[in-house]
């Protein structure tokens, strides 16, 4: 009864506070909408929204000095964001472990894990996912995939989890239901789906190579359905191959990996071999200095065998060890679980759905269902890095988009009706990959960053390529181009894609980091010579630029000097992504969104740059429907100009923290338009991971959960037991 009365005191207690928020957004919406507005920072001025550059000449939108104020009401603590508020919980991880911390090398939209040197230095949580059912009534549900750790150390075991919480109207907050389960088969669980009325639960699981013959699984998708390359868990046979009948031409080509061997033997030297070599290859010229690090390449091929057969058993054996120690790849595989009107602790279904992940971990594992489309089809799709392995026993880095077909458990990724890829979202290595469906058109997609591009060269310097590639599109072609974004063939890049969100059946909104590229002046210079652009009028250009080079001004004054081979129109020139003595205004980011089409295109369009500062790092963007002709839109500010700080991005010391822990977290709400509605506000020291995405939970809300403390002066951990289940009230609802 005691319980009963509280709730009843505490829901009272949230009716007052809630009514006393307005619905309009108040003093803080007013000023900061006023503010925006005089920007040109998302009200579809001309100034903003053709280019994808700023063409007003004001290129700083003001982050907000307002902060929202928050009380604790029993468990619940509620914060009044004016235009919203905002509920959280503290809910303990299953099994009172603690979340795991990130992998090494994970790609952020500023910055990378690596930038703290050693694995043990890493310190913000691994990515988590959430999904959310029963919108539609008063008491929604959201499930949340989590890995965990059984220590606070990289090098202990972790394992996939997954638990349910359930929305209390009396509270207007989480409460745990206790079905939780710990993913003792999983190292790590990722995208979570469920159905709408929550009956049908399933997870990404990753887990180990050819994990499907030591344990029971339904059905290995990819052996019944998969391609050659799909199939290819490693590279064993290719290197075996290689030893067998091209040993000395392997050595050769693959000289880094495999030359120190001999550099580094115990009793080998050169001068053992040279005399041999000599008369062996009287026509050879083999230098003042010769050595083994000179004997590399395909030319050379003939004196590795030579050096290669003089070797004892003992040494040749030796060496093969080294080869496959060195070589031997294996891809790990992706299992997805699934429970159907099954508690959490029960036995999931488990299938095979992919064989082309591992090495590095980049990009992040979206899983979507669809329940059931117009033409009768459930669907699973899910977005994930790709490694494939070539004749020369390498590897190669792009991304994949898998759709499955839930009636009969099937793919197609081959047939001229195909649905999904394996292969080739973008140019070069794909550091970042999410999955999206439209429910309007019935479609897949995926938005990617990758870390080159062989659209332009490189007369702008290296720039990676953000596109959109839909679910029909082949594994031999890249994605539609949106944007650049500075970066190296290290698969290190300064902003990237991170989402896309469906409008209607021809419209989608492509949610970008990416720095400033071109100065204004450059910018209206194109315009006007080129173009033919009168920049006295008013309205945008994006239609003259489309008619110019088919496609958005960015994109036609890129393009111009690889096409015309003119320099004219130059682009600003980039910090280096790794290192410098402080921050400047080249390598700041900010946050924009276009409109793009069913076929990921933006002819015509450009990107509007909702955020941006010209002092701060802007980064870590949500957007979100609220299923009300409004958009909830999130971002969080990092490291600023007048911090006074070394530029340490990469390659940090203690500093590379500031680069992946927010200074603050801001929320706002838009329309389809762009247009800013409310906020923003900041957030009192809640957030979300950089690579999360808060779900809709119907009525205006959006859940979400998170570390506490996730701000940079607050922050205590990366990795905790105890975290925290936030609630956004949109008042618009209202």
């Amino acid at each position: 009864m005691g319980l009963l009365i509280n709730k009843k005191l505490l829901a009272l207690s949230l009716t007052a506070l809630l009514a006393a928020c307005g619905g309009g957004g108040g003093g803080s919406s007013s000023d900061s909408s006023s503010s925006s507005t005089d920007s040109g920072s998302g009200q579809g001025s001309s100034g903003q929204g053709s280019s994808g550059e700023d063409t007003s000449g004001d290129d700083n939108t003001p982050i907000s000095d307002n902060v929202g104020t928050t009380v604790v009401l029993g468990d619940v603590e509620l914060t009044d964001l004016g235009f919203a508020s905002l509920t959280a919980i503290d809910v303990t991880l299953p099994e009172g472990m603690n979340n795991a911390r990130e992998v090494y090398q994970m790609a952020h939209y500023i910055a990378r894990t690596d930038g703290e040197q050693d694995e043990e230095d890493i310190d913000i949580p691994i990515r988590s996912y959430t999904a959310t059912c029963a919108t539609d009534t008063d008491t929604p549900r959201m499930f949340v995939s989590t890995t965990l750790s059984e220590g606070d150390t990289a090098a202990d075991t972790t394992h996939g989890s997954v638990y349910e919480l359930q929305y209390d109207p009396d509270t207007s907050s989480f409460e745990p239901t206790g079905n939780a389960t710990l993913l003792n088969q999983c190292y790590e669980s990722h995208g979570i789906a469920v159905s709408s009325d929550c009956s049908t639960v399933a997870v990404l699981c990753n887990t180990e190579y050819q994990a499907n013959e030591r344990y029971d699984v339904e059905a290995d998708l990819i052996e019944q359905y998969g391609s050659t390359w799909m199939k290819m868990e490693d590279n064993i046979d290719t290197i075996e191959s290689r030893i067998e009948n091209e040993i000395g031409l392997l050595v050769a080509t693959n000289h880094s990996k495999y030359i120190d061997f001999f550099t580094e033997h115990p009793s080998l030297t050169f001068d053992d071999f040279l005399a041999g070599l000599e008369a062996t290859f009287p026509d050879t010229d083999f230098g003042d200095s010769p050595s083994f690090t000179t004997i590399k390449g395909s030319d050379m091929q003939e004196e590795m065998d030579y050096i290669i057969s003089s070797l004892s058993s003992g040494d040749f054996d030796d060496l093969l060890q080294h080869i496959r120690d060195a070589s031997y790849s294996y891809n790990e595989q992706i299992w997805l679980l699934e429970w159907e009107n099954q508690s959490l602790d029960e036995v999931p279904d488990a299938y095979v759905v992919n064989k082309m992940h591992g090495g590095t971990h980049l990009g992040a594992q979206e899983l979507i269902y669809v329940e059931d489309d117009s033409q009768g089809r459930s669907s699973y799709g899910f977005s994930v890095s790709a490694r494939v392995f070539d004749g020369n026993g390498s590897s190669h880095y792009s991304a994949g988009l898998t759709v499955i077909d839930r009636n009969n458990w099937s793919l197609d990724m081959s047939s001229t009706d195909n649905r999904g890829w394996y292969w080739a979202c973008g140019d070069g290595h794909v550091v970042n990959i999410r999955s999206f469906y439209n429910p309007d058109n019935e479609m897949f997609g995926a938005i990617c960053t990758s870390d080159w591009n062989d659209w332009i060269g490189s007369t702008h310097g290296q720039l990676g390529t953000i596109a959109v590639k839909m679910e029909t599109s082949s594994s031999s072609i890249e994605g539609r181009f949106n944007h650049f974004v500075p970066s190296t063939s290290a698969m290190v890049s300064n902003g990237g894609g991170h989402t896309v969100v469906p409008v209607d059946a021809n419209t989608n909104l492509s949610l970008i980091v990416s720095p400033k590229y071109i100065e204004d002046a450059d910018m209206d210079r194109f315009l006007e010579d080129e173009v033919g652009v009168d920049l006295s009028g008013e309205g945008p250009f994006d239609e003259d630029c489309a008619d110019y080079d088919t496609t958005n001004c960015f994109l036609s004054y890129m393009s111009y000097n690889y096409w015309e081979g003119d320099d004219s129109f130059p682009t600003i020139t980039r910090q280096g992504l790794y290192s410098g003595d402080a921050l400047d205004s080249s390598s700041l980011t900010r946050i924009g969104i276009a409109k793009v089409s069913s076929t990921g295109s933006m002819e015509g369009q450009g990107f509007n740059w909702l955020v941006e500062d010209d002092d701060c790092q802007i980064s870590d963007p949500q957007l979100i429907d609220l299923k009300n002709g409004r958009y909830l839109f999130g971002y969080a500010k990092f490291q600023c100009i007048s911090d006074n700080l070394a530029y340490n991005r990469i390659y940090a010391d203690n500093g590379s923290k500031r680069l992946l822990v927010p200074k603050a977290f801001y929320v706002m709400e838009i329309d389809a338009d762009l247009n800013v509605l409310e906020g923003p506000v900041e957030l009192p020291n809640y957030g979300w991971g950089g690579l999360d995405e808060p779900m809709y939970l119907g009525d205006g809300k959006v859940a979400w959960t998170y570390i506490k403390n996730p701000t940079h002066d607050n922050y205590v951990s990366g990795q905790q037991n105890v975290w925290q289940a936030m609630v956004y009230h949109s008042n618009s609802v209202n």
